[in-house]
C-alpha cells in the first residue's frame, strides 16, 4: 500500500458519527460506519439493492478528508453510466462543500483540487489517449460507432474470397455478426487469434474418434461444424482489427484493452496513477468485465481500493460480466482476510417487497462466494403490498395489469410534504408481449410511455416507415414488403401475395433475358446464396410493375390485386429513384409519398403528422449530426443496433409522475418507482429459456478456455474423451451446467425487477398466449407461495381450459385489413352528418328532420367556430409535450414557422455549423473531465445513451475545414476566463415543467462565483446583432436558470446567466433575464395563439 496508513495505525480524530452530527446528516448505521471508517487497504463491500451505497461512498470520502488521510484530488470514483457517475460525483462534491463550510478540511478548499469521478471506459480511454504512442496508436483515434463498425466489418466479409464462408450456409449479415462478436470477445478477454485457431484445428480430430453406434454422433458432427468456422472468422476479425488500427479507429470494446496494453508496456504509468489516486471507489463492481477487472487490479492492487457491488444484481453476463468478480476480489487485489463489509438495510423498499425479493434469491445467497445476507427493511418501513394475478389468457392478464395501474395512479403520494402523483413502471423480460399491455393501458386511458428507441420502433406509423426504407435498400426485405402490401392502404389479398411469391420463384430460375437457366447454373446459384435467399419478392414486385399486361406470369393475379401491386411498385420505384438524395430529404420524401402524416391525423385526430414521426425525425437528426456522409444502409443498421441496446442496457430516465413507463428489466437497473408491475411470470418467459445452447460450441463463439473467467465457466473436458459416446455424455453434462447458470441469472433478473418497487409490486402471469400448450406459473411465484408470502389459490396449478381459448380468436383475422378498423361506424356517421350539413348549406330552406343533432345545430356551429378561431390563432398545430429550450424562442418569436415545421416535420440537415458546434461541445466536455460527471457513457454495446442529442449512431470523419476551425475555437477558449475556472456541473440535462409542457434544458456548464452560481451557454455562432436579438436569446438562459434552480433546490435569484460566443471571444451577460412568471406568460400566449407583445 502506498502513502499514509494513518487510518489503519491510529484511531481517527473524528468518527463518522461525529462528522454526521457536525454536518447535520442522519447518523450512519453500524454497517455504514464500518465501511466509512475502513482502513486505506483493499476492501469489498457487498451492498444490496437500495442500501444507500452512493451516500456511504460519499461519506467515506468525507471521513478520509476530515481526518487528513488524503487530499481531494487523490480520490477516484468509477462506475458504469454517466447518470451514476453524475450522481456519485455530485454527492461527493456536495459533501466536500459541507465539510469545507464546517471548517473540517483543515485548510481552505482549492477550487482546482477536485475528485475524479468517471465511467470505467472513460477512465481507461483517458489512459490510452494520454499514452497512445506507447502502443503505436494516435492519441486522437476516432471512436467507431456501432453502425460504422458494422459497415466496416460487413465490407470485409463481402470482400473476402475465402470459399469456406460459402460453406457456412449463412447470410452475410449473420457472418458479420459473428465476426464482430468474436472480435469483441478477443478484445475483452485479451486473447490472441492464433491460439484460438489452433484449438479449432485440434477440435477437428473429434470427428475421427470411434463411434459405438456405427455412425457419427450428431452431437460430434454439429460441434465440429461449429468450431471449424472459427479459423476463417478469426482471419476476418484480425483483418477488422488491422483495418481499425490503419484508419485510426477505436471501438468502445477496445478502449480498456488498449489501456491495459499501455500499463503492461509502461510500468511508469501504473506508478503515476497509483501515486495520483490513493483512494479508489469501484461502483457496481459485479458488472465489470474480465478486461476491466484485469486493468483495475493491475493498477490498484494492494492500495486503498474499495469495490462495491451486489452479486444478486449481476445481470449483464451476456457481455462478460460475472457475479464471481466479487468472490475473486481478495485474490485480484491482494486483500487481507476479513476486509469484507456489507450494507444490508434497504432504504428504498417496503417490507413486503423485500420479503418477496429475498425469497427469490434465497438459494443464490446460500451458494454465493461473497457473503450475501438478506436485505432488511429500514426502521419504520411501510408494509407495502405484493399482489399476484394469474389469469387464463394473456389479454385478460394485460387487462388486470392496466386496471391495477389505473387504481394505483389515482392514489397520490407525498413528496417533500406535498401531495404528488406516483411514479410507475411495467418491467418486461422481453418486449415480445409488450404491445398487448400497451393496448390495454391505452384502452383504459392510462398514461404510459414506452422508453427508448425500442418503443418508438413499435409504433405502427414508424414500422411502416422503416419497412419502406428497408424495401428501398434491401431486395431481401420480403417481410417488410408484405407488411406494406397487406396493410390498410394497399390491402393486397393473400391470393395475390402467393402469386407474387410464385413470380419470385420463377425469376430465380431465369436470367435477365427471361430465359430458363440450366440445371447446373441454377444449382450453382442456389449454392452461392444463403438459405432463404432463393428469390426476392421485392424483385418480383419490380417485375410485376413493369411487365406487359399480357405476360403469362401476371395471369395468377386478380385484376384488383394486380392494379394495387403495380401502383405500389410504381411508388417504390419512384422512391428508389430518390435514394441519391441526402438521408434527411429521402426520409422526408418517403413520409410524404406514403401519406403517413395524413394517416396518423386521420387515425388519431392529431392536426399534424404525429409526435411519433417527429420523434423518429429527431433520432434521424441525431444520427446524421455526426456523419456528413450518412447512408440509408448505415441508418437502418444503426436502428437495429439501437433497438438491441435499448432492450439490454440500463436507462437513465427518471420516473414520470402519473405515467406508467414500460421497459425491460435490464433497462431498469439503477432506477426506482413507487409502484411496479412485472408481467409474464411464466415458465419459458421469466425464467426465460436458455439461448446458450451448447455455449462456445456455437457459430462465432470464443472457446471458454480463452475467457478470463474460465475458472467460473463449465468445462467441457473434450480433450480427454475416448470415443464419440464419451463426448456426447460430457456435452450433455456441459449443457446442464449452462442451463443452471442461465437460471441463476434469471433469478437475479427477477430480484432486480422486484427491488425496483418502493411501495407496491404486482406480479402477473397467464396460462395461454400464442402457445399450443399452457404456460405454468413461474417457479418464482411458487417460491413466494412456499415462503408464505402469497396465497396458494392466487397461483393456480392448471388452466380452466384444456385447449387454448385464444386459438379460434387468433385464426379469425379480417383480410384485407379495413383501413378504418373499429372507427368505421363513427367515421361513416360523421361523414353522413357532414354530407347532410353540406346539403343544408346549399339549400337553406331544407332542414333534415331525421338529423338528431338538428335541435343543437346553432350550439354546434358556435362551438365549431370557436374551435376554428382557436386553431387559427394557434397556427392549427398540436404542440409537442417536450420542448427543447433552444427552440423556445422560436415558439415565442415565429409561431407560424414552428407551426409549418410541425405540420411537415423536416429533420435538420447536418449543417457544418451544427457539426462544428457538436465537436466543440464534446471537446469542452472532455476538457472538464476531472469533475467526472461529463464523461461519455461507459458504452458497451448495450449502454449507449440514446437520449443525448449529441450522440449519433455513426462516427464520420472530421472535415479538414471543421478541424481547422475547431482548433481556432479551442485556442480562443483557452485564452478566455472560462479556461481557468472549474465548473460544478457540465452538460447537465434537466426537465423543467412549464405549464402543461416539459422544457428539456441541456445546460453546458455551471460555475460557482462569490457564493452564487452562473449558468453559461457556449455558442460557436455569431453574437447577437442587436438588443432585440439578445432579448430573444436570453429566454434560453432564463429557462436554464429556472431549471438549475429546481435541480439544486435554490432560489433562481441566486443564479446568474451568461453566453460565451467563442468565435467572437465575447461574453454577454444580459441585463434582463426573464423570471418564471414571464416565461409562463410567454408560453401561455403560445398555447392560446395570442401574439407576443413587442
Amino acid at each position: 500500500m502506498t502513502g499514509s496508513t494513518r487510518a489503519s495505525s491510529a484511531p481517527p480524530a473524528l468518527s463518522a458519527l461525529e462528522i454526521a452530527h457536525v454536518l447535520e446528516l442522519p447518523p450512519p448505521t453500524p454497517e455504514q460506519q464500518a465501511v466509512i471508517e475502513a482502513p486505506l487497504a483493499p476492501a469489498l463491500v457487498v451492498a444490496g439493492a437500495g442500501s444507500g451505497k452512493t451516500e456511504t461512498m460519499a461519506n467515506r470520502v468525507v471521513w478520509l478528508l476530515a481526518n487528513g488521510h488524503v487530499r481531494v484530488s487523490e480520490v477516484l470514483g468509477l462506475t458504469f453510466t454517466r447518470k451514476a457517475a453524475g450522481e456519485l460525483g455530485e454527492r461527493i462534491e456536495r459533501r466536500i462543500a459541507q465539510l469545507d463550510g464546517a471548517g473540517l478540511l483543515g485548510e481552505p478548499l482549492d477550487p482546482f483540487d477536485v475528485p475524479t469521478v468517471s465511467t470505467y471506459n472513460a477512465f481507461a480511454n483517458g489512459i490510452f489517449r494520454d499514452n497512445a504512442l506507447r502502443v503505436g496508436r494516435e492519441s486522437e483515434s476516432q471512436v467507431l460507432g456501432d453502425a460504422s463498425a458494422w459497415q466496416l466489418a460487413r465490407s470485409l466479409v463481402v470482400a473476402s474470397r475465402d470459399e469456406r464462408l460459402a460453406g457456412f450456409g449463412r447470410s452475410v449479415d449473420s457472418i458479420t455478426e459473428a465476426v464482430l462478436r468474436l472480435s469483441h470477445a478477443l478484445s475483452e478477454n485479451v486473447a490472441e487469434a492464433a491460439p484460438v485457431a489452433g484449438l479449432a484445428e485440434s477440435f477437428l480430430d473429434l470427428a475421427g474418434l470411434p463411434s459405438t453406434k456405427g455412425s457419427a454422433y450428431r452431437s460430434v458432427t454439429d460441434a465440429v461444424s461449429a468450431v471449424s468456422s472459427l479459423p476463417p472468422l478469426l482471419e476476418i476479425a484480425t483483418a477488422f482489427a488491422d483495418e481499425k488500427a490503419r484508419r485510426g479507429f477505436v471501438e468502445y470494446s477496445d478502449q480498456v484493452a488498449l489501456a491495459l496494453e499501455v500499463c503492461e508496456t509502461a510500468p511508469e504509468v501504473i506508478a503515476e496513477l497509483r501515486a495520483r489516486f490513493r483512494v479508489v471507489l469501484l461502483d457496481e463492481y459485479q458488472d465489470t468485465s474480465v478486461v476491466q477487472t484485469r486493468l483495475l487490479s493491475r493498477l490498484f492492487r494492494g492500495t486503498g481500493v474499495m469495490a462495491v457491488g451486489d452479486p444478486h444484481q449481476s445481470i449483464y453476463g451476456f457481455r462478460g460480466a460475472s457475479a464471481a468478480n466479487l468472490g475473486r476480489f481478495p485474490v485480484d487485489f491482494e486483500a487481507a482476510t476479513g476486509t469484507s463489509y456489507s450494507l444490508s438495510t434497504s432504504w428504498r423498499n417496503a417490507s413486503s417487497v423485500l420479503d418477496a425479493a429475498n425469497a427469490v434469491v434465497a438459494e443464490l445467497a446460500a451458494a454465493a462466494d461473497a457473503g450475501v445476507g438478506a436485505l432488511r427493511p429500514r426502521p419504520a418501513a411501510p408494509e407495502g403490498r405484493v399482489g399476484v394475478v394469474y389469469e387464463q389468457t394473456l389479454p385478460a392478464e394485460a387487462a388486470r395489469v392496466a386496471d391495477w395501474f389505473a387504481r394505483q395512479l389515482a392514489v397520490p403520494t407525498t413528496v417533500d410534504g406535498q401531495p404528488a402523483q406516483r411514479t410507475a413502471a411495467l418491467l418486461f423480460r422481453s418486449k415480445k408481449t409488450m404491445p398487448v399491455f400497451v393496448e390495454a393501458l391505452a384502452e383504459r386511458g392510462v398514461p404510459h410511455h414506452v422508453l427508448g428507441v425500442g418503443g418508438l420502433l413499435q409504433r405502427p406509423e414508424v414500422v411502416d416507415l422503416v419497412s419502406c426504407l428497408r424495401v428501398l435498400h434491401d431486395p431481401a426485405a420480403g417481410s417488410e414488403l408484405i407488411r406494406l402490401m397487406v396493410g390498410a392502404r394497399w390491402r393486397v389479398g393473400v391470393h395475390d401475395v402467393a402469386a407474387l411469391r410464385g413470380v419470385s420463384s420463377w425469376l430465380f430460375g431465369h436470367d435477365h433475358a427471361q430465359q430458363v437457366l440450366s440445371d447446373e447454373a441454377t444449382a450453382g446459384f442456389r449454392a452461392s446464396v444463403a438459405p432463404g435467399e432463393h428469390g426476392s419478392i421485392v424483385d418480383a414486385l419490380d417485375f410485376v410493375t413493369t411487365a406487359p399486361l399480357g405476360h403469362r406470369q401476371l395471369e395468377a393475379f386478380s385484376p384488383e390485386g394486380l392494379l394495387r401491386l403495380r401502383r405500389l411498385g410504381a411508388q417504390l420505384a419512384f422512391l428508389r429513384s430518390r435514394t441519391g438524395l441526402d438521408l434527411v430529404d429521402l426520409v422526408t420524401v418517403v413520409q410524404q409519398e406514403m401519406l403517413l402524416d395524413v394517416e396518423v391525423a386521420a387515425a388519431t385526430g392529431a392536426v399534424h403528422g404525429g409526435a411519433w414521426l417527429q420523434a423518429f425525425d429527431d433520432e434521424l437528426s441525431g444520427y446524421v449530426a455526426t456523419d456528413e456522409n450518412a447512408s440509408l444502409g448505415g441508418f437502418l443498421s444503426w436502428l437495429s443496433a439501437a433497438e438491441r441496446r435499448d432492450d439490454m442496457g440500463p436507462r437513465s430516465e427518471a420516473g414520470e409522475r402519473g405515467t406508467v413507463q414500460l421497459l425491460t428489466i435490464h433497462g431498469s437497473k439503477g432506477l426506482e418507482w413507487d409502484v411496479v408491475g412485472v408481467p409474464r411470470l411464466v415458465e419459458g418467459e421469466l425464467p426465460g429459456t436458455s439461448r446458450a445452447g451448447a455455449g462456445w460450441l456455437g457459430f462465432g463463439e470464443l472457446p471458454y478456455e480463452f475467457r478470463g473467467d474460465a475458472a467460473e465457466l463449465p468445462d467441457l473436458g473434450w480433450r480427454g474423451v475416448d470415443d464419440q459416446k464419451d463426448f456426447d455424455r460430457r456435452l450433455a453434462a456441459f449443457k446442464d451446467e449452462l442451463v443452471a447458470r442461465h437460471l441463476a441469472e434469471e433469478r437475479r433478473l427477477a430480484y432486480v425487477a422486484f427491488t425496483r418497487a418502493k411501495d407496491d409490486l404486482l406480479l402477473t402471469g397467464s396460462f395461454w398466449s400464442s402457445t399450443i400448450k399452457p404456460r405454468a406459473a413461474s417457479r418464482y411465484l411458487r417460491d413466494l407461495v412456499d415462503a408464505g408470502l402469497v396465497a396458494a389459490e392466487d397461483v393456480p396449478e392448471a388452466p380452466a381450459d384444456e385447449e387454448n381459448p385464444l386459438a379460434d380468436v387468433s385464426r379469425e383475422l379480417p383480410w384485407p385489413l379495413d383501413p378504418l378498423g373499429p372507427r368505421r361506424e363513427s367515421v361513416e356517421q360523421a361523414a353522413s352528418r357532414v354530407s347532410r350539413a353540406i346539403a343544408v348549406r346549399r339549400d337553406p330552406e331544407r332542414t333534415p328532420s331525421d338529423d338528431p343533432s338538428a335541435p343543437w345545430a346553432a350550439d354546434i356551429d358556435l362551438l365549431l367556430l370557436e374551435r376554428d378561431a382557436i386553431r387559427e390563432r394557434a397556427g392549427s398545430i398540436a404542440l409537442p409535450q417536450r420542448i427543447p429550450a433552444s427552440r423556445f424562442k422560436d415558439y415565442v418569436d415565429d409561431p407560424a414557422a414552428v407551426a409549418a415545421a410541425l405540420r411537415r416535420p423536416l429533420p435538420e440537415r447536418p449543417y457544418r455549423a451544427t457539426r462544428l458546434g457538436t465537436l466543440f461541445h464534446e471537446w469542452v466536455e472532455a476538457r472538464y473531465r476531472p469533475t467526472g460527471r461529463t464523461e461519455v457513457l461507459d458504452a458497451f454495446d448495450a449502454e449507449t445513451d440514446l437520449d443525448d442529442e449529441r450522440v449519433g449512431g455513426a462516427t464520420g470523419l472530421v472535415d479538414p475545414d471543421d478541424a481547422r476551425r475547431l482548433v481556432e475555437l479551442q485556442a480562443t477558449f483557452e485564452r478566455s476566463e472560462w479556461a481557468e475556472r472549474e465548473p460544478v456541473d457540465v452538460e447537465l440535462e434537466v426537465h423543467l415543467p412549464l405549464g402543461r409542457r416539459t422544457v428539456i434544458c441541456k445546460i453546458d456548464a455551471v460555475f460557482a462565483r462569490d457564493g452564487r452560481f452562473e449558468v453559461v451557454d457556449w455558442k460557436t455562432g455569431r453574437s447577437p446583432v442587436d438588443e432585440a436579438d439578445l432579448e430573444l436569446k436570453q429566454l434560453q438562459l432564463a429557462l436554464y436558470r429556472e431549471a438549475y434552480a429546481a435541480y439544486r433546490g435554490i432560489d433562481a435569484d441566486s443564479i446568474d446567466a451568461a453566453f460565451y460566443f467563442v468565435a467572437d471571444d465575447r461574453v454577454l451577460r444580459p441585463t434582463h433575464v426573464a423570471d418564471r412568471d414571464e416565461l409562463l406568460s410567454l408560453w401561455d400566449r403560445v398555447e392560446t395563439g395570442v401574439p407576443a407583445q413587442p
